[in-house]
């Protein structure tokens, strides 16, 4: 489940209604890092809130960091704090000292590179190597940084690991699957939850404003429209909690929570289209304009669906170990979320 009222929800929504108003996402793409709104952060110890104690972190319950980084989404908040959160998670479960500043994750992969998410922002580079089993840590400051083309306001670069020597590095009991189903469950949350801050913005774009002396959202077209992305929007909401209540129920071993992260995933990737297609259709050309809220969200849901992988991916390797799998075994996982992994 996603706990929203509990005190590290709390806490964040306050610092992202405090330091991330409407103008903090657009002053960001433009180039002026919100500092503040970091340090904040870091300064109440949110980045650590996935870290166990014994590592001097906070050891918080899964359900209500989940609330956290349902925050952010809904601040569109331009800093990467749930990519910290993952990759400081990454170091505790390696029993690794957590990053002092911000960190953004990768996983190995058929190149020695990888593309990362805030790349020209995050301080830190943490990457799991599935050939040897290792967490490692590497200084992306000391890297050569150069923007990549992306979708999301967030930014992306690309790091190459070959030549760069790692701070520290450690075996770890985990899976690549196990690391799969965080990411991606990280990424249902934030998907759902600007899912319905863009619905949000579309409902109060359309009862304001008036065509042929009356509001739009009095048009049975609009009202059709975002009756259609209303329903996407709560079937991505439940999709997430179900696999954020995944995760929270398999903390030991979160590879149990894998099916639920990746139908989580294709649930919430197909609905993209469906819903931002009449996002901006119902604010006309309001909706297309840089100065308007409307594609902070609309931006990091394209790049979010094709991120570690888009929908048609993550179904073929559904399908593909659900076709090996007795029916008795898919009943259960559907209606228990205990899945037997092939």
């Amino acid at each position: 489940m996603i706990n929203t009222d509990g005190m590290v929800a709390g806490t964040a929504t306050k610092i992202y209604t405090d330091l991330c108003g409407r103008d903090v996402p657009h002053q960001a793409e433009a180039g002026d890092y919100p500092q503040a709104l970091w340090d904040a952060l870091a300064e109440n110890g949110l980045p650590l809130a996935w870290v166990s104690e014994a590592n001097d972190g906070f050891g918080a319950d899964y359900d209500e960091v989940f609330g956290a980084i349902w925050a952010s989404a809904q601040a569109a908040s331009p800093v990467p704090f749930a990519e910290t959160l993952i990759a400081n998670w990454m170091l505790d479960q390696a029993g690794l000292a957590p990053t002092e500043g911000s960190a953004s994750f990768a996983l190995s992969g058929h190149t020695p590179s990888a593309d990362i998410p805030f790349g020209m922002h995050a301080d830190k580079i943490v990457l799991f190597d599935e050939a040897h089993q290792e967490i490692s840590l590497f200084d992306n400051r000391a890297a050569v940084r150069s923007a990549e083309d992306a979708l999301s306001p967030d930014g992306m670069t690309q790091f190459i690991f070959s030549g760069h020597l790692a701070e520290q590095s450690a075996k770890t009991n985990l899976s690549r699957r196990a690391i799969e189903a965080m990411i991606l469950t990280v990424r249902a949350v934030q998907m759902a939850a600007a899912m319905e801050m863009a619905l949000n913005i579309s409902i109060e774009y359309v009862s304001q404003r008036e065509q042929f002396g009356r509001p739009l959202s009095k048009f049975q077209a609009i009202q059709h429209q975002l009756a259609v992305a209303a329903s996407e929007c709560a079937a991505a909401t439940m999709a997430a909690t179900q696999a954020a209540s995944s995760i929270a129920r398999n903390a030991d071993d979160p590879e149990k929570a894998w099916h639920e992260a990746v139908i989580a995933k294709v649930q919430i990737s197909h609905s993209v289209e469906t819903v931002t297609v009449p996002f901006h259709q119902v604010h006309g050309a309001m909706g297309y304009t840089q100065e308007y809220d409307l594609h902070h969200y609309t931006r990091r849901l394209w790049a979010w669906r094709d991120a570690l992988g888009n929908e048609h991916l993550w179904s073929k390797l559904l399908g593909t170990e659900l076709a090996l799998t007795s029916p008795d075994q898919i009943w259960k996982g559907v209606t228990t979320g205990e899945w037997i992994a092939s």
